[in-house]
């Protein structure tokens, strides 16, 4: 008599079990993991933003950023961080199929999110603001500690007082804000994996197409505002905009198997993302669509310029929570400083740190994980 745990489907004249499926697929995914470009890309992002965020820093002109002088629609930094979004999307409900547990997806994306940010956060409002600031000493005394523990275990950018007095975007990290948005898309990817795997296409393709019909409607959406709105969702607009995205990544993993990634379809896929890119209200829709799929063409294509940055460590991370705070810094003390020189200045610098970051705070915690999952 078999085993009430064998399924009755044959494969191949033989009978395989659910559990040995899925340890076949797991070593299947470890064994491609570095096959692809992803690194490269959350390198690309990164850099991307402290491009983007280098003129408007200096004068808060945005007109002057790249992109945005040639399309007028998206900047270098919109782009970059919605990309990020479809690329956590791919990967984050990859994780969840692979381990459909609570408990275990919950600690990865805390060990993975939470140690560099916060030891970011803590580095701008108590290394790096005093030195911003007219007063060190008035700004401790007006510093509430406790809003600084509620603000960064809620992932939040540190709102303090008195920081980069009389220049535009007087804030410590820019660049955080986008953090909080990506926790809440992971809370949505365990609520709509506890629905269970049978539905998670059908879930996440209706999730895609109904944020996709809101992106032509962004401002109509910033003014949308109901009781608890910005505990659940923060800004209506940006959740909205980013889930889209996210759920763009979502769906490219789970319809991985019926959508070939092909270079003259990525071709083609290019030519409409530029053509919506001058249509405001078109921009983040062909990102989100055509612009997703040379995304996901370039992470799996075979491309040998690339192949040297698949053994590279993953400092994108710390390179997007260093940028801004670097290139501030560089803009308060050397104000008359080219832009254009100070960008690549502080791209390096935020790779020293990412670098620190991912050695010294973010790869120690995922070893842990590991450690914890061997004993297990």
């Amino acid at each position: 008599m078999r085993n009430s745990t064998f399924i009755s489907k044959p494969v191949h004249n033989t009978y395989v079990t659910e559990r040995h499926l899925l340890i076949a697929e797991k070593k299947a995914v470890v064994s491609n993991a570095r096959n692809n470009n992803f690194n490269f890309l959350r390198l690309l992002f990164a850099s991307l933003v402290l491009l983007s965020h280098g003129p408007e820093i200096t004068d808060g002109n945005r007109s002057r950023e790249l992109l945005t002088r040639v399309f007028h629609t998206l900047s270098f930094g919109e782009v970059a961080v919605n990309c990020f979004f479809m690329l956590s999307g791919y990967l984050i409900v990859q994780s969840w199929q692979q381990t459909p547990d609570v408990w275990q997806f919950a600690k990865k994306r805390i060990r993975r999110i939470y140690p560099g940010f916060l030891f970011a956060f803590l580095l701008c409002v108590l290394v790096i603001a005093p030195f911003v600031t007219p007063s060190a000493a008035a700004y401790y005394t007006n510093l509430s500690f406790r809003a600084v523990v509620a603000m960064g275990l809620q992932l939040k950018d540190p709102t303090v007082p008195m920081v980069f007095p009389g220049t535009h975007y007087p804030v410590l990290n820019g660049s955080m804000w986008s953090i909080a948005y990506e926790a809440r898309c992971y809370v949505i990817v365990v609520l709509i994996g506890l629905i269970g795997l049978r539905w998670q296409k059908s879930i996440w393709l209706t999730c895609l197409v109904g944020t996709l019909l809101l992106l032509p409607f962004n401002e109509q959406l910033s003014r949308v505002d109901f009781i608890g709105r910005t505990q659940l969702i923060i800004a209506t607009h940006e959740f909205f905009r980013l889930l889209a995205f996210f759920s763009a990544g979502a769906c490219f993993y789970l319809f991985r198997n019926i959508i070939p990634l092909k270079g003259s379809w990525a071709a083609g896929a290019a030519i409409v993302l530029l053509a919506t890119l001058f249509q405001p209200q078109l921009a983040s829709l062909g990102l989100a669509t055509a612009g997703g799929y040379v995304v996901f063409w370039a992470a799996f294509a075979s491309i040998p310029l690339l192949d040297s940055f698949k053994r590279f460590d993953d400092i994108s991370y710390g390179i997007y929570l260093y940028g801004w705070p670097m290139q501030k810094l560089l803009n308060w003390y050397f104000p008359t400083v080219s832009v254009w020189l100070l960008i690549p200045i502080a791209l390096i610098l935020a790779i020293g740190a990412g670098y620190a970051s991912w050695h010294l705070i973010e790869l120690p915690f995922l070893k842990r994980k590991k450690v914890a999952a061997a004993n297990s």
